[in-house]
């Protein structure tokens, strides 16, 4: 009776052990997708985001920008490209780009970023814009990167882990240096790799590149296609045609996503009031800048705040 008893024990301490394990993966694949949403960053093993991704290796970019940091050699997919990854290289990804993991290591690391949390000066601009991300010969860009795997994973890894559970805006800030450490490691290779880089500047890629560096300048203030145009010397009609060959999208479209993604951003991580935001966004009123907000993003200022506290709240709680 005793061992059957010990016995009945095991069976559900094991589907105890079971269960949370399962509730604790839930938990982490929602920390995950909320932790991107919210704060416009994150750092995740290559296995975490599959699993969060239901198993599957398929993924699209969207709106953010990504890099991968390969400790073992991989391969990947990327609009319908393979490509394959030596050990120890940094992996530039832009936006927008459908990606297959095909082979590979699951504690390969993957950050993704959206431009709103990296752009804080014109100089982060530069970077992000530059041929790191945006080229007309390759999907990806492919770099050694600097030091082994210990060097990496305590340059990076352990050091943002570290920070994790301080308080929230030092690891943002740390966060950001990580993100400027990889894209400067990613400009010295490439500054240092064959010319056959030096023609991958076409004149649409370095007109788009001015053009968002611009943007990030002036987008408080300026919020229409011709002042930029002039800027450029070129008709709002040619701007658009560039910015469509290159990211997809027409000019004013981009500046809407620029102010809709500063509004979320504040509105969701600032302490200022929502009329507040509306002045500093340069919005006449709070009403227009209620309804910009509604109409891009889908819900009212207040809603979005009311979301994100809830968010906050529960990335704390686990």
């Amino acid at each position: 009776m005793t061992i059957f008893l010990a016995k009945m024990i095991m069976i559900h301490i094991d589907k105890i052990l079971i269960f949370a394990n399962r509730i604790y993966k839930v938990l982490k694949m929602y920390r995950i997708s909320d932790e991107l949403d919210l704060e416009g960053f994150s750092i995740n093993r290559i296995g975490d985001v599959i699993y969060r991704n239901k198993n599957s290796f398929f993924f699209e970019t969207l709106d953010f920008f990504v890099i991968y940091i390969t400790f073992e050699e991989s391969e990947v997919i990327v609009n319908d490209l393979k490509y394959s990854l030596p050990k120890n290289h940094l992996v530039f990804v832009a936006p927008h780009k459908k990606i297959q993991y095909s082979n590979g290591c699951m504690d390969n690391i993957v950050i993704a970023f959206s431009s709103s949390f990296y752009e804080k000066s014109v100089k982060d601009s530069f970077i992000l814009n530059s041929r790191l991300f945006f080229n007309e010969k390759h999907e990806i860009l492919i770099t050694p990167a600097i030091g082994n795997e210990v060097a990496l994973r305590n340059l990076i890894v352990n050091r943002l882990n570290l920070y994790r559970e301080k308080e929230h805006g030092i690891y943002l800030a740390v966060a950001h240096n990580c993100v400027e450490i990889l894209l400067l490691d990613g400009l010295l290779a490439l500054e240092e790799s064959s010319s056959s880089f030096v023609n991958l500047h076409s004149t649409y890629i370095e007109t788009v590149n001015k053009f968002r560096v611009l943007l990030q300048k002036y987008y408080k203030t300026e919020k229409s296609v011709a002042f930029y145009s002039e800027k450029l010397f070129i008709s709002t009609q040619r701007l658009s045609l560039m910015t469509k060959n290159v990211l997809g999208k027409g000019a004013k479209k981009v500046v809407v996503e620029k102010l809709a993604n500063e509004a979320l951003k504040l509105i969701e991580n600032s302490t200022l009031t929502i009329s507040e935001i509306s002045n500093e966004l340069g919005f006449d009123d709070e009403a227009n800048f209620s309804s910009f907000v509604k109409k891009n993003l889908g819900k009212s200022p207040s809603e979005l705040r009311v979301k994100a506290d809830y968010t906050k709240q529960l990335i704390k709680n686990n």
